[in-house]
This record gives structure tokens, C-alpha cells and sequence, in this order.
């Protein structure tokens, strides 16, 4: 990759004017979603303390006519891991009043969106120069919420990428990916963020700086909310310190089995020339995530869409390995389970990962994003396993209890398999004790 995208226009991929720049940045009023996403990781220039954001401007079209649009964002504190989360939704049937409005505003061509939420005021825009012309790949953003406890949020910042856009999928794909069934859907990602501006959370306020973070756009011919529960995803990009960065899909049919579908891969994305040595954006689609725990779905959160269970748990520590890469990776959460208001389940988080790449040592700063939720009995029983699997000393009667229930289950021995568990001695472990009545639950639920 040379320095042609610094200008605009920029053609990433040739032939493809999906993705040419900057209408690639802006609005897509063909596609019935769209969505916008930056993250970092940001540093105080006054003290030692670290924090991290996110935020999601999201458009939904369904059928090309409703409007069923949101708006996320989200602060943590790196140090206490504390986080604070913010969605403000533009759906029916309040959006159908008299005198509503749209709270979401989009241009097409270029990066001008913004979000009129209940806390204010929310963009992202492209700054321009003195003449006003676009400055590429310059932003201000300018992100506002209140958090779960109704502390104010605000971050601004003057934002610029260091390196180029990458299509998902290298050129494997060209950024033309099979995602949530779709397979006309777009997505590219930019990292290498120089970030400095304005923090302010509840009491607090700082002057914050930081490189680490990612933008990341996608876009789909059709609404991408669907059948909500019939798909399930993670997605994570990882900082590594040896100055490469990865966009790691996996997507599974919850109708299934959990099944993993398309696109599901890992995708490199190295720094500009002069950096460090570089390489063209390289694609593996042999990647493996064995999940080491899981963590449940706290009730203060609320997803749109009403929950079909009340134990509900999402995938945390986990070891993530490609032979093509010669990638493995241990991640492991830097802010506990960092749950979302979106319309069904969606945490995402800080993570710290290290292991190796292309067998050298790395460390590294992601974002997490899951929303396999998992809640039928057979899909708590592999969460079992794992909670009983990372516990030090597992008690006697819960030694190999996992594998008797799966068993159990394959024979399609539900009553025999409740009956196990209603038998069960009194477990001291909290965590452990609220699955075993969550996996109860399950048990005597169809779902």
C-alpha cells in the first residue's frame, strides 16, 4: 500500500465504486443499513489514568421505508473498570407521531452524520480546510450520553487514521463479505488512530490522548436485524504491538446449532511504510476460538427486543488460534461483562491479548463485540463445562457433570437430566449455584 489513499479520491478496491473514498465514508441511500464505528483507547495528559470508548451510529431501513435507527456510546475506566453505556433509539411508534423528526442526519459522498439523542447532540464529520474542501480522513467527533447511573458523558476529539483503509477480507473478499446471511455486504476498517480532545464523565474531566482505535464501516443491501436471534456474531480487532492490526470475525446460525457461517476469518492490516516493514493486507479463514468462561447477561441491562431468557451468557476469556497466521492469542477482559441497550443482546468491551504472531511475541489492545447469547439448555451445558473446567478444585459431585448432562441430552432425557440437577448438594460458589438454576430453567423451558 503507497500514499495514494491520503488524497481523495481514493479507489480501494479497482473497479468497485462501493468502495471509492470519500462517498465510501459517507452515507449509502441504496443499502437499508448502515453503520458507523470508532473506538479507542485514551490516555490522560494530566495522570496515569487510561480510559476507552466506543460509539455506533447505526441506520436501519427495513423494506426501505420504516425508520428504526440508534445511537451507542460508551466510556470505561481502564484503571477501576468501571464502564458507562448510553443508546438512544429513533423507532416506531414513537417515530411515527406528528411533528417527530428524524434524529438521524447522513450525507451522502462524505462523513457527515450526526444524532439528536436525549442528551444532546452527537457527530461525526469530515473537517474541512480553509476553502472548504474536505481534509481526508480528518474527523471531529464529538460523542454525548448519560450512563447507567446518570452521569453525563462527553468526549471530544480531533481524530486522524495513520494508515490506509483495509477491505475485510483482503483480497481474498475486497471487502465483500457474506455477513448476518447477506452476501452483498460491505466493510472495511482504518486504524492507527492519532486521537487528542476532551473527556468528561460524571465529576471527571480530562485533557485525553491515544493512537490504539479503529474505525470500522459496514453496510447491507437489506435490514440487518432480521430474524434478531437467528444469527449470532463476535468480532474483535486487536492493536498488537509489533504495529499490525487484525479484524477477526466469527459468525455462527443460531438455527443450527451454532453452526459457524460465512464470513468467518481473520484479517491483517500493517502499518504505512517507514513504520515498520510492511505487507499487503494478508486474509485466513482457519481460525479457532476455544471460549475458556463465559459471563452472564447482567439484568440492569436491557436489550430492546424482550429476552427469550432470563440466563442469559455471552463468551469472555478465550484463546484464539490460526495455523495460516501461525496466530495464537489469549484474551482476556479488561472491564467485566460490558453490556449494551441495543435491540437484543450486544456486549463489547476493552480486552488485553497475548500470545504470539507469525510465531514472535505480541501483546496487544481490542475490542471485543459478541452477541452469542447462549440460554437453551444444551448451550448451557458447554458453559458449564467451561465454569467447572476453570475452577481449581472442582467439588466431587460436580466432577464430570457437564459431560453426564450432554449425554443426557443427546439421548433426549431432559426429565432424567433435571432430576440430576434438582438433586444437586448445595453449591458455596454463587456464580456456579446461579448457572446450575439457570441450566434448571432451561431444562424444564422450551427454547
Amino acid at each position: 500500500m503507497n500514499d495514494d489513499w491520503r488524497t481523495y479520491p481514493f479507489q480501494l478496491v479497482p473497479g468497485d465504486t462501493q468502495l471509492a473514498f470519500p462517498a465510501a465514508e459517507g452515507e449509502h441511500p441504496d443499502q437499508e443499513s448502515d453503520s458507523w464505528f470508532i473506538a479507542g483507547q485514551l490516555d490522560s495528559a494530566d495522570s496515569d489514568r487510561s480510559y476507552a470508548f466506543l460509539t455506533i451510529f447505526n441506520k436501519n431501513r427495513p423494506g426501505a421505508t420504516v425508520v428504526a435507527d440508534f445511537y451507542t456510546m460508551a466510556l470505561f475506566d481502564l484503571d477501576s473498570g468501571d464502564y458507562g453505556t448510553y443508546t438512544d433509539y429513533d423507532m416506531p411508534p414513537a417515530n411515527l407521531q406528528p411533528g417527530a423528526g428524524r434524529k438521524l442526519a447522513m450525507a451522502p459522498g462524505y462523513l457527515d452524520v450526526s444524532y439528536r439523542s436525549g442528551a444532546g447532540t452527537a457527530s461525526w464529520t469530515t473537517c474541512r480546510n480553509g476553502d472548504g474542501g474536505l481534509l481526508p480522513y480528518t474527523y471531529r467527533v464529538s460523542l454525548v450520553g448519560a450512563d447507567q447511573s446518570g452521569r453525563p458523558m462527553r468526549l471530544d476529539l480531533a481524530v486522524t487514521p495513520t494508515r490506509a483503509p483495509t477491505p475485510v477480507g483482503a483480497s481474498t473478499y475486497n471487502g465483500k463479505i457474506c455477513c448476518f446471511g447477506q452476501d452483498d455486504t460491505y466493510s472495511y476498517f482504518q486504524g492507527g488512530m492519532t486521537m487528542t480532545g476532551t473527556l468528561r464523565w460524571g465529576d471527571v474531566i480530562e485533557q485525553v490522548f491515544g493512537s490504539g482505535g479503529h474505525v470500522d464501516r459496514q453496510w447491507f443491501p437489506k435490514y440487518a436485524g432480521g430474524d434478531p436471534r437467528a444469527a449470532s456474531h463476535e468480532w474483535r480487532t486487536i492493536t498488537l504491538d509489533n504495529g499490525v492490526d487484525l479484524s477477526i470475525w466469527h459468525q455462527f446460525d443460531r438455527t443450527n446449532g451454532n453452526a459457524l457461517q460465512p464470513f468467518s476469518g481473520v484479517t491483517t492490516s500493517w502499518p504505512d511504510p517507514g513504520v515498520a516493514p510492511v505487507l499487503p493486507p494478508q486474509c485466513a479463514e482457519d481460525v479457532e476460538v476455544t471460549v475458556s468462561s463465559y459471563v452472564r447477561w447482567p439484568e440492569a441491562v436491557r436489550p430492546l427486543v424482550r429476552p427469550p431468557a432470563a440466563g442469559r451468557y455471552l463468551p469472555d476469556r478465550h484463546r484464539i488460534t490460526s495455523a495460516t497466521m501461525q496466530l495464537d492469542l489469549i484474551g482476556e477482559p479488561l472491564v467485566a461483562a460490558p453490556a449494551h441497550g441495543l435491540p437484543i443482546e450486544y456486549m463489547e468491551g476493552p480486552f488485553r491479548y497475548r500470545g504470539t504472531l507469525w510465531g514472535e511475541p505480541v501483546t496487544g489492545f481490542a475490542f471485543y463485540e459478541r452477541s452469542l447469547a447462549l440460554y437453551r439448555d444444551w448451550e448451557l451445558v458447554d458453559v458449564l463445562a467451561a465454569a467447572v473446567g476453570g475452577t481449581e478444585s472442582v467439588a466431587p459431585h460436580l466432577q464430570g457433570l457437564a459431560g453426564r448432562l450432554a449425554a443426557l441430552l443427546a439421548a433426549d432425557r431432559r426429565g432424567e437430566a433435571r432430576e440430576l440437577l434438582t438433586g444437586l448438594q448445595r453449591v458455596e460458589n454463587d456464580a456456579l449455584a446461579t448457572l446450575l438454576d439457570d441450566l434448571v430453567v432451561a431444562l424444564s423451558a422450551d427454547l
